[in-house]
């Protein structure tokens, strides 16, 4: 979900291929590079990835890849420190498998570095919350007016906070998905689960009650100030600052204003959740326990998963050192991702 720096994100509104690479029918599953625009007319870079299957007349079903927060590529990695290729791996997968997918850097980074707006003042309606989930829907109408992809058949798979800026779209634009999996996305408001984190922080520490009280109270006043003004006060404390920059307001106060469940209330399709037991940023108890119970009514294929020792990178956690980073998909979660999506696309 959040953490410290992790502040960037993605939107967009008008369907506009800029480039395509070229596509052997018959050949083994390619990855090709591609631009469209975003929202706001910015260009975005991403990667299409099809399926030996697609091409020669024949069209497949397809999903757009979402990352979570912070400046995560499109790949799902943020540098050289930090490489779980969470969502590279789930391309190569879905393309063994026959289903196409699109996955894309976020606005102003990475390939889309030259977008980023050069002066201080307009970066606050750059990162604009609607700004990532207008990104979104022009990537998802990329991908539908694809001539190799199933128009039809197209759903989401996101990760963390990906989720919620999938849900949003799919509760803001029609046509909607035919399916979402959410991973490792919360099922409470950010609000909540940035308490949380915060005060798991301070656990790890030992910090002492009164630090911890210090913290959590600044939280909470740092939350009700960007709700009430829609900008980030002045006096944070140091250890808090990178969780709320300066310029972060408006998106912080449309993130904080959003509810999971009433998000996923609006999407008529399936949606597969997916939290493990050993994430660490978000609650297989209370997070995917909020999901079952919202979805528990429903009779279209709707699923929670819960898979123990499944971190929030969605990797198998060998021992209480492992941060489950690198290293492959969990099995259970690969072979649970396309079972569903073949059913449910």
């Amino acid at each position: 979900m959040r953490g410290p720096g992790q502040i960037f994100r993605t939107l967009t509104l008008a369907v506009m291929l800029i480039t395509v690479g070229g596509f052997a029918a018959g050949a083994a599953p390619v990855e090709q590079d591609i631009s469209f625009h975003g929202s706001g007319g910015g260009v975005i870079a991403g990667t299409l990835m099809l399926p030996e299957s697609a091409g020669d007349g024949r069209r497949v079903p397809a999903v757009l890849l979402m990352q979570g927060s912070g400046p995560t590529d499109r790949d799902g990695n943020q540098g050289p420190a930090f490489r779980p290729d969470l969502l590279r791996q789930l391309a190569q997968v879905l393309a063994e498998e026959d289903i196409a997918s699109l996955r894309f850097d976020k606005r102003g980074m990475h390939a889309n570095r030259s977008t980023l707006p050069a002066r201080q003042d307009e970066l606050p309606a750059f990162f604009e919350w609607s700004a990532f989930v207008g990104d979104a829907r022009q990537a998802f109408a990329f991908l539908t007016a694809h001539p190799t992809i199933a128009a039809n058949r197209v759903g989401v798979v996101a990760h963390s906070e990906g989720g919620l800026i999938a849900l949003d779209m799919a509760a803001r634009y029609s046509p909607q998905p035919r399916a979402l999996v959410l991973t490792a996305t919360a099922g409470r408001p950010v609000g909540q689960v940035i308490r949380d984190q915060l005060s798991a922080a301070l656990d790890r520490q030992q910090a002492t009650e009164q630090q911890r009280q210090f913290f959590l109270d600044a939280d909470q006043r740092i939350q009700a100030e960007i709700l009430a003004s829609g900008k980030v006060p002045a006096n944070i404390p140091p250890g808090l600052a990178a969780l709320y920059p300066s310029y972060a307001g408006s998106f912080l106060k449309s993130q904080l204003t959003l509810d999971p469940i009433v998000l996923a209330a609006k999407f008529k399709g399936p949606i597969l959740v997916i939290v493990g037991t050993a994430d660490v940023q978000v609650s297989a108890s209370r997070d995917a326990g909020r999901f079952a119970a919202a979805l528990a009514q429903r009779k279209d294929g709707s699923e929670v998963l819960t898979p123990s020792g499944v971190s929030h990178n969605l990797k198998t956690v060998v021992n209480n050192d492992d941060p489950g980073v690198t290293g492959k998909l969990d099995s259970r979660v690969k072979d649970r991702i396309v079972r569903w999506l073949k059913s449910n696309l």
